[in-house]
């Protein structure tokens, strides 16, 4: 459990706050690159970190990420103007570029300088893997850019999505780390009911439900593996990685197709997060290098250059629950299925089927996550030999927040992150988990010595 000071620490984002400032540190998923679609198209109200923002496409293709009001008379830009490189106020027509400087004052005399003096928030963006990115911290301390394995696939091998959730981004992190809880809720079966033998999980399950987690810590984050026992066949292992402080890499292997897949959980305010969730397949025989295959298996609601991106860019909802349209408003990004519908909850699924009756693999997460209130009062919880990836995240984010507070860097900052996989295998009982992935997790050419796990 956590002390309720920790827990503030570590659930509170706002400006000034001690993890605010952590995350600043890092590049912010701000926004799928398809909500500007176009230069000079209207703008799109942000909440990130507690801030109110407005992003805008200038005529020149760069995307501006400033504060959502006015220099003058603090109107919301949303309703601005976008045009000639730079967003204007409609109330008295000052307007602002990328970077935030008043360019154009019409409302004061022509020949006033005030203008020059003038400017509004403003944070650079970069976009990579459909993603708009944003860096809200100290401009010396800018990181590298966010070129994940993932981003660098072409856009039609790539499936991507994004959901709110009503709930403190730590509840969804940790959510989304704890690996046993896939057992029970997104794969458990009424009593006497067995798994799909066809996958090994799903062998390994029929085994061993409770699994055995081991974390290795790294100066970005940690791996981590999710190891079940399958028997005389041997023990089935999945590796993860958590980069610091909300990207998970998850694996799968899928036939001839090495897929990764993973969520981004950012912080819109203490009380809401908004989840991002992406796949990609690689081809196997290609690895650690990587070439890429078509996302079989994972497919698209709809396919055509005609559509609209974000009805092209569809999943198929009876898979995970992300599906815009069906699942997911393309406007808020709000879950069709929530609270106030029970999720669409079947009590007769759940009695012969699921455990949960809920459909779909992420609407289950947000049920399960935004039940525990806005923000989860920790210090009445009781963590098990499971939870050692939630109680390792919580301690290496204090010790983050120590260590900006003290002057020192963000972990994982300087590293390279970004040629990261997840993997999932099956091994041999006699064989230690990292010494046989670890090649293939960190994509290097020969493998490295193990390390000691915790």
């Amino acid at each position: 459990m956590l002390t309720r000071e920790q827990n503030e620490t570590l659930t509170q984002v706002g400006p000034g706050t001690p993890m605010g400032e952590l995350m600043r540190r890092y590049w912010v998923p701000a926004f799928l690159s398809w909500e500007l679609p176009t230069a000079d198209c209207p703008p799109i109200e942000l909440r990130l970190l507690g801030e109110d923002l407005v992003a805008f496409r200038a005529t020149d293709g760069q995307v501006g990420v400033v504060s959502a009001y006015c220099a003058h008379r603090r109107v919301s830009l949303f309703w601005g103007r976008n045009e000639e490189q730079g967003i204007r106020c409609v109330y008295h027509g000052w307007k602002f570029d990328i970077d935030g400087q008043c360019t154009d004052m019409p409302s004061e005399p022509a020949a006033s300088n005030f203008k020059e003096g003038v400017r509004i928030p403003a944070y650079p963006a970069y976009e990579a893997g459909g993603v708009v990115w944003c860096y809200m911290g100290p401009a010396e301390l800018k990181p590298a850019l966010p070129d994940f394995a993932w981003t660098q696939v072409a856009p039609e091998k790539r499936s991507l999505s994004k959901v709110v959730q009503d709930c403190n981004w730590l509840q969804a992190l940790e959510g989304g780390i704890d690996t046993v809880h896939s057992n029970f809720l997104h794969q458990g079966r009424p009593p006497g009911l067995r798994y799909d033998a066809k996958d090994a999980r799903g062998r390994a399950n029929n085994v061993s439900q409770a699994a055995t987690l081991e974390v290795v810590p790294t100066d970005y984050g940690y791996i981590y593996a999710g190891i079940r026992d399958m028997g005389d066949e041997g023990n089935f292992v999945r590796g993860y990685h958590w980069i610091m402080p909300w990207t998970q890499l998850r694996g799968y292997v899928r036939g001839e197709n090495y897929i990764n897949s993973g969520h981004m959980w950012v912080p819109l305010d203490d009380d809401t997060t908004m989840v991002y969730n992406w796949s990609v397949a690689y081809e196997e025989s290609d690895q650690p290098g990587g070439g890429v295959e078509n996302l079989s298996g994972l497919g698209k609601l709809v396919e055509g250059d005609d559509l609209p991106a974000w009805y092209r860019d569809a999943k198929r909802a009876t898979e995970n629950g992300n599906g815009f349209i069906i699942d997911v408003d393309p406007i808020t990004f709000r879950a069709t299925k929530n609270r106030e519908n029970r999720y669409g909850i079947d009590r007769e699924v759940q009695r012969t089927q699921t455990y949960t009756g809920i459909p779909g693999t992420n609407t289950q997460d947000r049920a399960v996550q935004e039940s525990m209130g806005r923000i989860a009062d920790r210090t009445l919880e009781r963590l098990g030999t499971t939870d050692r990836a939630i109680i390792a995240a919580r301690r290496q984010l204090l010790q983050a927040i120590e260590a900006i507070g003290n002057g020192g860097e963000a972990p994982g900052t300087a590293s390279d992150v970004n040629r990261l996989r997840a993997y999932e295998t099956v091994l041999p009982k006699s064989q230690h988990w990292y010494e046989a992935m670890k090649a293939k997790l960190l994509a290097l050419e020969e493998p490295q010595a193990p390390v000691a796990t915790t």
